[in-house]
């Protein structure tokens, strides 16, 4: 299942990008991710923070949907990427009969 993307604009101007996963992360997921990336993971209870030198990500352990806030585009293309990986791989393959 391919994730979704949205790109907005938020006050003072600074553009984030929505990303709905189809499922909710792991903190283990989030914690690797940022790990990955050079970031650090921080939670208070069901909210998790992914703090990167050129940004943070916000997402949740109940909702599906994580916000990319990252002034580093290539950074932002790696981890939109492996969310795509992530979200392809939690998906059960079907056989086909021939």
């Amino acid at each position: 299942m391919p994730i979704q993307l949205s790109k907005r604009r938020e006050c003072g101007g600074t553009w984030v990008v929505d990303v709905d996963l189809g499922r909710s992360p792991t903190k283990e997921e989030l914690t690797t991710l940022a790990q990955r990336h050079g970031g650090r993971c921080r939670q208070f209870q069901q909210l998790v923070w992914l703090d990167f030198p050129s940004g943070r990500i916000t997402a949740s352990l109940r909702l599906s949907r994580l916000t990319i806030r990252l002034g580093d585009k290539a950074l932002e293309a790696a981890i939109i990427a492996e969310l795509q990986q992530l979200a392809a791989a939690s998906v059960p393959a079907c056989a086909m009969d021939a």
